[in-house]
C-alpha cells in the first residue's frame, strides 16, 4: 500500500487507504481546528471540504492569551463542532474527493492566520482555489516522496501538503525534529522532494555527512535567500534542483525562481508591481482580511527588493525589519552580508533593539565555527563593520550563540527588545 503520511517521532504510518476511510467515516469535526499533530490537522480540515464546512486554522501552541487577542475564547474548540455523516457512500474513492473539491474550489473557505512575526496574527479568508493556485499534479509527479517542513496551519504548509495529496505522494513529518534525525529520515525514506526555510536547510546542512543522491528537488521560501549555501546544496544534494518561491497568507503562492533572482510573469504584470522598492499586489489576487489598507485597490506587502536589469529583482527584507537608529534607517541586510565575509562566521541576525536614548541600536547574533576563537572573531568583525558601515549601522553588541530562536513556522525571530538600566 502506499503510505501517505510517515511521522517517526509519533510513530505515525498511515497509507491513503486508511486516510481515505478516516475521511469519509462517522466523525465528529471542529471548524477551529488546532492540534500538535499535523496529520489530524490535515484530516480535519479535509473533512471539513467534504463536508462543506469552513475551517480555521490556528497554532497549536497559541496561548490562551494569545486566543483572547484574536477574539477567540478558548471554550470555541469544544462548542464549534459538527458530526459528519458516513461519507463513503458519496465518495468511493479519492478521485470522487478530487472531483468534489474541483467543482466546489471558489466556495469551499478556510480561515489562515498570518505569522505574527511583525506584530498581532492577521486573519485572511481564502478560497481553495486559491490555496491550490500553485499546486501541479500529473502522472510523472506520482513517485515524489516529500519532506513535510513546515508548520502545518500556515500557507507553505498547506501549499506542500495539497501537492503531495493531489498526486498522491508520500509525506514525511520533519519539521520540530532533531535535525540529525531529519537527515537519518532523508535516508531511511528515500525523500525526493524538500520545500523548507533557508534557516530550515541551514540548521540541516551540518548533519548531511554523505550526499543525498535520492533528492530532485529542493525548493525554499517565506524567507531572503541566502546564495553563500548554493555551493554546499550543489555537493550535499548532488541531484537537487534548487528554486524559490514568494507566497504569502495574503495572496498565497504568486512567483517561482532559479536561484535567488524573480521576474514577474507576464499573465501578472498587471497584478503585482514594484513601487519604491516594495512589491504591491492588486486586490484581484488578495484573500479577503478586515486587515488589508488598500491604496487604489493595491496592497503593499512591506517586502522590499533589489532591482537589476531585464525586470530582475531579488528579495531584501521587510520593511518591518528595518532598524531606526536615531532617525537613521538602517538596512539588517546591508550589516549580515559583511559580517557573513569574515572567515569564522557560520551565520549572523541582525535587528534592532529598543533604546530610550537612540531609539533602537544595532545588535548582532553570530553563529560561529566551532574551532574559531570568540574573542579574535569579535576584534574581525567590528573592524570590518567599521571599515564598511557608517557609525550609525555599527551593531553596538556582538552576541556568539549557538543556534538561533525561531518563530513558530520556522524562520528566525528576531525580537526587539527594551533595555533595562
Amino acid at each position: 500500500m502506499e503510505f501517505f503520511w510517515i511521522d517517526s517521532k509519533r510513530n505515525l504510518k498511515i497509507t491513503y487507504d486508511t486516510f481515505f476511510q478516516k475521511l469519509t467515516e462517522e466523525n465528529n469535526n471542529n471548524i477551529f481546528i488546532r492540534n500538535d499533530n499535523p496529520y489530524l490537522v490535515f484530516l480535519n480540515l479535509l473533512r471539513n471540504f467534504i463536508s462543506e464546512q469552513r475551517s480555521v486554522l490556528l497554532d497549536s501552541d497559541f496561548s490562551k492569551e494569545e486566543l483572547l487577542k484574536l477574539e477567540i475564547s478558548d471554550t470555541i474548540f469544544e462548542q464549534e463542532k459538527y458530526l459528519q455523516p458516513n461519507l463513503s457512500h458519496k465518495f468511493k474513492t479519492l478521485e470522487d474527493i478530487f472531483l468534489f473539491l474541483k467543482k466546489n474550489e471558489e466556495k469551499l473557505e478556510i480561515d489562515i492566520y498570518t505569522s505574527g512575526t511583525t506584530g498581532r496574527p492577521k486573519k485572511v479568508t481564502q478560497s481553495f482555489k486559491n490555496l491550490k493556485r500553485a499546486v501541479i499534479y500529473r502522472k510523472s509527479l506520482q513517485d515524489n516522496i516529500w519532506g513535510f517542513a513546515y508548520n502545518p496551519t500556515h500557507f507553505a504548509g498547506l501549499q506542500v501538503f495539497f501537492q503531495s495529496f493531489y498526486n498522491k505522494n508520500t509525506l514525511v513529518y520533519i519539521f520540530n525534529k532533531d535535525f540529525k534525525e531529519v537527515y537519518q529520515d532523508f535516508k531511511k525514506y528515500k525523500i525526493t522532494h524538500l520545500s523548507c526555510t533557508p534557516t530550515f536547510m541551514k540548521m540541516l546542512l551540518p548533519h548531511v555527512v554523505k550526499k543525498l543522491n535520492k533528492v530532485k528537488n529542493l525548493t525554499f521560501g517565506g524567507e531572503k535567500f541566502d546564495s553563500r549555501i548554493e555551493i554546499v546544496l550543489k555537493d550535499k544534494f548532488p541531484n537537487g534542483e534548487v528554486k524559490n518561491v514568494y507566497a504569502s497568507t495574503e495572496a498565497g503562492s504568486l512567483l517561482k525562481a532559479e536561484g535567488e533572482y524573480f521576474v514577474i510573469p507576464e499573465k501578472y504584470l498587471d497584478f503585482i508591481k514594484i513601487q519604491n522598492k516594495e512589491i504591491l499586489i492588486k486586490k484581484e489576487l488578495l484573500g479577503v482580511s478586515k486587515s488589508f489598507d488598500l491604496e487604489n485597490n493595491w496592497y503593499r506587502t512591506g517586502d522590499l527588493v533589489e532591482l537589476f536589469d531585464n525586470g530582475k529583482f531579488k528579495f531584501k527584507n521587510r520593511k518591518s525589519e528595518m532598524i531606526n537608529v536615531g532617525g537613521y534607517k538602517v538596512n539588517p541586510t546591508e550589516i549580515e552580508d559583511i559580517i557573513k565575509e569574515v572567515i569564522g562566521v557560520v551565520d549572523v541576525t541582525v535587528f534592532g533593539r529598543t533604546n530610550s536614548v537612540m531609539g533602537e541600536i544595532v545588535v548582532a547574533n553570530v553563529i560561529k565555527e566551532e574551532k574559531v576563537d570568540k574573542e579574535i572573531l569579535n576584534e574581525k568583525i567590528k573592524e570590518i563593520t567599521k571599515l564598511r558601515l557608517q557609525e550609525y549601522k555599527l551593531p553596538r553588541s556582538i552576541k556568539f550563540v549557538d543556534s538561533f530562536e525561531l518563530t513558530r513556522t520556522g524562520k528566525i525571530k528576531n525580537n526587539k527588545f527594551i533595555i533595562k538600566p
